[in-house]
Order: structure tokens, then C-alpha cells, then sequence
């Protein structure tokens, strides 16, 4: 089997991040992988691991989290999704991607066992997400990994992710997004996430709504695990839960120092001590919290004989790398490009972008997925300047009409332009920019990794260097 063969097995079966509907029985999910792990010879308990859920910022922190560990001289595997450009991203150990030769020997592998299970028709069929999770467990355990870093797909609870044994489980910001599947109200989202926490386990969280925290403590309590929270030096949105009683204090607390395109310096207060001007690359307050996350969780790992120093920890939070988060690809004008795919997402991307560029303009290139709610995400892009609507080469991608509509109702003072393919969007919206503009590809992860090849198209070398194969 070669690489194009493997993908194709891979992509054969249902994937429902390319598609718009989830009709599968979920509570299937978690019986058919730990199936699949077993004849596989449970590869997911040859490491430790931390597991992390959320609805944004999840990726963030497990980069962070895993360039720490590997400054520390810690073999690190890492499992993120989706990717930008390459399914290969989705694995890396050390740091690399799982080479093409790597994938294609353990597909076969995966799908011999596959087929025997699905000969016993015992489970519903197989997705995507569960052969790349089952992927990269086993590409761990092949390359001896020490300690494995895992993002969550899709909720927590009936995840793929969810059969293995975390030291440390991690849930970072809370927020409106898959509702049809993962419920209508924060406490409703935020009790799926929960789902990671582990008996007698740790749970760290940066979770803001009084709401979504008590949820997640409703867990934690029946599961008797410790709960740590993350949150601004400054406030403390559950301050009146707290004084009930109800929740723990926040304990880990991140004031921002300084802050530039070019990255930010903060400090963390934890229970035992104060790190001062720690630097990351990563740009944006929700940058620094999702750092201070990681930092927690870190903590909780060294506890448990994880070792790190505070010199690997400086160094692995300055040389972090995460493509597509407020990633700045070209100036005069300013292009910048961002995964921000839901309503609250998007605020903190304006915020920031108006905090650390202050541009003359905003002109955003937007493609959302059409399952998001786009009404909600229409209203809080009301006050830029210009727009120019596309779509990603992807089945979920929103129709442009649509979203012309939702512009037209929501936000008729801005001005709209529509291109069906994202590179001709990229082209209008420079042509409409002066040297003082700012331009954001945004919307989707799926619009954000089209943005980049586009950046890398037009010269610009950091977006280059983080393209190491286009599948799609």
C-alpha cells in the first residue's frame, strides 16, 4: 500500500468533518475503538499521556504542552485536528510529522484488524476520526514514545480520544459550537467535555462561565477528581460561586506584560510561586491563558514524575509554533490569518487584531462552515469595514448567498464582496487594501489552511516553512 492507497483507505470511510451531518449512534463510539486498540495490542498503554477538550484554544495548549516536554529532553508524541494542509500533520512525534512511508506501513495494519471486526458486525461502521485515532495511538507506541499530548476531536465524553488513561485531563474555553450534537446551553457542552475526567483524577480548566465551571465541577466531584482552575490576574467571572462554595478559586493567574505581533510577555502566579516574562510567539489574551493551561498542566505532570525545569519551560514556551492562529503572513498591508470558526472566537480574534495592528481598515476574507451559527457570528463581524465572502474546498463549506443574506440583515454597514474560491477572495481583498488596512482570512480552519498556501504562493516564507505536503 502506498500513500495515496492509505489516504484513500482513510478517507473511505465516513468522515464527518467534511460532511455536514452526524446521524451514527455515538454511544457506539468508545466500544468499536477500544475493539479496534485491543487487537491492536492496546498501543495507548505503552505511554503516558494528557488528554485535552475544549471548545477553542485546545490546540494551542497542546502544542505548548508538548514543546515544553520535548525542550525538557522528553520524547513527545502529539495528536491534533484537523489539520491545514496535510493529514500527516495530524501526528507528530518530536515534533515531526509521521512520514508517508510511516503511514502507509500501519494502515494495513489498522485495516486487517478493521476488517475483522466489521466481518463480526457487533458495532457500526467505522469514521475517519477513529482510524486516525487508532493512527496515531499505534504510531506512538511504534516510535517509543514517553509521554503523548491528545486533543480531543469532538466533545470528550463518547470521543474516540476518551479510552485512554490521561494523567492530567485538560479543558480549556468553553463556548457555543456543535450544538446539535453536543447540546444547546453551556452546562449541556461543557458536561460532554467533562467527559475525560478521569476517577481520582486532575482536571484543569480555564473555563470562564459560571455555568460551564459549575457543570464541569459536577463531574469532577462525582468523580472525586481535583479541580484546578486557570483565569486573568484581574477578575474571577465565578467569584459569587466561589464565596458559595461551589467552585475551587482560580489558582493559576496570567497577567499579560507586553504585547506585539511579533508575540507577547507574561507572568503566571501558581500556588507556589511567580514566573515572571515568560515570552511565547503566540498572539493574543487568550494566547496567554491557553499558556498558562499548559503551564498547570505541566505542573500536575511534574508531580506525577514528569520532570521538566523552568529552563525548558521558557524555552519551549518561546519557540512554540502553531500555524494559523493569528499568524501574520504579509504587510502593507497587514495580512493575517486565523482558525476562528465561532462567534466567540471571532470576538477575541477582533479584539486582538484591533489591541496589537490598530488598522486604518478591517477587511476580513470570511468562509464558515455551514453547521456554525452564522447569524451570530454575522453580528459580531457588524463593525468592520469590508468583507469579502468565499468558500473552502470543503462539502460543509456555507453557501456565499446565505451568507450575503445574514450580512444584509445583520451587518448592513459593511461592505460586501463575494468569490467562490479563497485565493481569488485573498487577491480582491489586497486590491481593495491601502498599506495601513488589515486584511484576516478567517472562518474556518479549512479557509485558514487555503490562506496559508496562498501566503506561501506570494512569498512569504514562515507560511512556506509549515507546509511539508498538501493532501487536499
Amino acid at each position: 500500500m502506498n500513500y495515496q492507497e492509505a489516504l484513500a483507505y482513510i478517507y473511505g470511510f465516513t468522515d464527518y468533518e467534511r460532511g455536514s451531518k452526524y446521524t451514527r449512534d455515538r454511544n457506539e463510539n468508545l466500544l468499536r475503538i477500544r475493539a479496534l486498540l485491543a487487537l491492536l495490542g492496546n498501543p495507548q498503554e505503552r505511554y503516558t499521556n494528557t488528554l485535552i477538550a475544549g471548545t477553542k484554544g485546545k490546540g494551542s495548549t497542546a502544542a505548548t504542552i508538548e514543546s515544553v516536554l520535548r525542550a525538557a529532553g522528553i520524547r513527545t508524541g502529539l495528536y491534533t485536528q484537523p489539520d491545514l494542509h496535510t493529514f500527516r500533520e495530524r501526528s507528530r512525534v518530536d515534533g515531526e510529522l509521521i512520514s508517508e512511508d510511516e503511514l502507509s506501513e500501519l494502515v494495513p495494519v489498522i485495516q486487517a484488524e478493521v476488517e475483522r471486526i466489521q466481518a463480526e458486525e457487533r458495532y457500526g461502521p467505522f469514521i475517519t476520526y477513529e482510524i486516525g485515532t487508532a493512527l496515531a495511538l499505534l504510531f506512538f507506541a511504534r516510535r517509543q514514545v514517553q509521554h503523548a499530548v491528545v486533543e480531543v476531536g469532538l466533545g470528550g465524553r463518547l470521543d474516540a480520544t476518551n479510552v485512554t488513561h490521561p494523567l492530567v485531563s485538560v479543558i480549556t474555553s468553553i463556548s457555543y459550537d456543535h450544538m446539535n450534537i453536543l447540546g444547546d446551553t453551556l452546562a449541556k457542552i461543557a458536561t460532554e467535555k467533562a467527559g475525560i475526567i478521569k476517577q481520582d483524577g486532575i482536571v484543569i480548566t480555564s473555563a470562564q462561565s459560571p455555568e460551564a465551571l459549575l457543570a464541569i465541577a459536577t463531574i469532577a466531584r462525582q468523580r472525586n477528581a481535583r479541580m484546578i482552575r486557570v483565569g486573568p490576574a484581574t477578575q474571577d467571572p465565578a467569584w459569587r460561586e466561589v464565596e458559595a462554595g461551589e467552585l475551587p478559586a482560580l489558582s493559576y493567574r496570567y497577567q499579560i506584560q507586553q504585547q506585539s505581533e511579533s508575540g507577547q510577555h507574561f507572568t503566571v502566579s501558581t500556588p507556589e510561586l511567580v514566573y515572571r516574562d515568560l515570552e511565547t510567539p503566540m498572539i493574543g489574551a487568550h494566547q496567554a491563558e491557553n499558556a498558562t493551561v499548559a503551564l498547570a498542566a505541566l505542573e500536575a505532570l511534574r508531580a506525577q514524575g514528569i520532570v521538566w525545569t523552568e529552563d525548558a519551560l521558557r524555552r519551549g514556551l518561546a519557540s512554540v509554533r502553531w500555524p494559523a492562529r493569528i499568524q501574520v503572513v504579509g504587510h502593507q498591508p497587514t495580512i493575517v490569518v486565523d482558525g476562528a470558526h465561532n462567534a466567540d472566537s471571532m470576538e477575541k480574534l477582533l479584539e486582538t487584531l484591533h489591541t496589537i495592528f490598530a488598522p486604518r481598515r478591517l477587511i476580513a476574507v470570511l468562509g464558515v462552515n455551514k453547521d456554525k451559527d452564522l447569524a451570530r457570528m454575522v453580528k459580531t463581524l457588524a463593525a468592520i469595514d469590508v468583507v469579502v465572502l468565499t468558500r473552502a474546498n470543503n462539502p460543509r463549506a456555507s453557501q456565499l448567498e446565505e451568507l450575503h443574506a445574514l450580512f444584509t440583515e445583520h451587518a448592513p454597514h459593511v461592505t460586501v464582496y463575494a468569490e467562490e474560491q479563497s485565493n481569488l477572495a485573498l487577491d480582491r481583498a489586497r486590491s481593495l487594501a491601502n498599506d495601513t488596512d488589515l486584511i484576516c482570512a478567517t472562518g474556518s480552519l479549512y479557509v485558514a489552511g487555503e490562506a496559508l498556501r496562498w501566503a506561501a504562493d506570494h512569498g512569504d516564507t514562515q507560511a512556506a516553512s509549515g507546509i511539508e505536503g498538501i493532501d487536499h
